[in-house]
């Protein structure tokens, strides 16, 4: 009996919200350009030299772009990657303000409750912030574009 309810309470612990691994959506931290490109499947691309966003204060550089398609969510989506070993180490999303509800009831699904919460009285302006599994930041606002950043922990 102890055996079969121990079971059924790791079973919980691992469909609980907040128990997601930490990563976005098809990537994972660590990849390479060329590897998230390939786990997108077409809808992400290897950004050129030039096209490339550095980020010096962050020691990473964003080297690849496209866009994050789920139901009736859109977000153009970039990655930026460790300046030093090249992996994955976090991801921009940007939506139009209607898209935030639902970019937001998507990471409450995924990972539980915020453990941050704000609201900007002048502008509206709500944010939201997770820091497991991941470090999440999501800001959305009326007639705002809703941005969201994503980044492995320690970064």
């Amino acid at each position: 009996m102890r055996t079969a309810l121990a079971g059924l309470g790791l079973v919980a612990a691992l469909v609980a919200p907040g128990t997601a691994a930490a990563h976005w959506e098809y990537a994972r931290w660590g990849m390479s350009p060329q590897q998230v490109v390939t786990a997108s499947r077409g809808a992400v691309r290897a950004l050129p030299a030039g096209e490339r966003r550095p980020v010096p204060a962050a020691r990473m550089e964003y080297r690849a772009a496209g866009e994050f398609r789920s139901g009736t969510l859109r977000l153009s989506v970039a990655f930026a990657f460790d300046a030093r070993n090249g992996g994955l180490v976090c991801v921009s999303a940007r939506a139009d303000a209607d898209q935030g509800p639902a970019l937001r009831a998507r990471l409450e699904r995924l990972f539980g409750a915020p453990q941050e919460r704000g609201r900007d009285p002048v502008t509206g302006m709500e944010s939201y912030g997770w820091s497991r599994p991941d470090e999440i930041d999501l800001q959305l606002g009326p007639g705002q574009p809703t941005v969201l950043l994503h980044c492995a922990r320690g970064v």
